[in-house]
């Protein structure tokens, strides 16, 4: 209520004054509050979409450069007549993962099981990828835990198609 009186004892031009400035710091606040951030918000989603749209063009161009010669990977696909495990036993010695290999589950015609513990997890990566490109098998489940700088112990899945 002490305002208010304090209000009421000014002279008219005075209360236009005092009033006038209240309505200017309001508008300033509710600019510095609300809608400059709100701007800052939108010119900050508007150079992510920027930014994601360019990466969207880059993905588009790679997958323009990969697609065509994924027929031709498929035609080439390597030990078609050979057991899955054997071809995993030869891969793993090339890469020098054998010792690491702690399980080789055969599941079907088609499927194996392995356990690698304390592999180099680049090293891993590169086998999938070889085993992918060159015999046709793909990861159908990997599950990784760390275990040390750049190791990882990894179950995987792994199957060929058939045909």
């Amino acid at each position: 209520m002490i305002i208010q009186e304090w209000f009421e004892q000014l002279a008219p031009r005075e209360r236009i004054m005092v009033s006038a400035c209240g309505i200017v710091i309001v508008i300033a606040l509710l600019w510095i509050a609300v809608i400059q951030p709100i701007f800052a918000g939108s010119a900050r989603l508007e150079a992510r979409v920027e930014e994601k749209q360019a990466q969207l063009a880059n993905l588009q161009e790679l997958a323009s450069q990969v697609s065509p010669g994924q027929p031709s990977q498929r035609r080439t696909v390597q030990g078609r007549n050979e057991s899955i495990v054997v071809i995993i036993d030869r891969t793993t010695r090339n890469r020098q993962l054998a010792a690491y290999l702690k399980r080789n589950q055969p599941e079907g015609d088609t499927a194996v099981r392995l356990r690698l513990e304390g592999a180099p997890f680049d090293a891993i990566v590169e086998w999938i990828g070889e085993l992918q490109q060159t015999y046709g098998m793909t990861a159908v489940t990997a599950n990784m835990d760390l275990a040390g700088s750049g190791r990882v112990n990894c179950t995987l899945l792994l199957s060929r198609a058939t045909g």
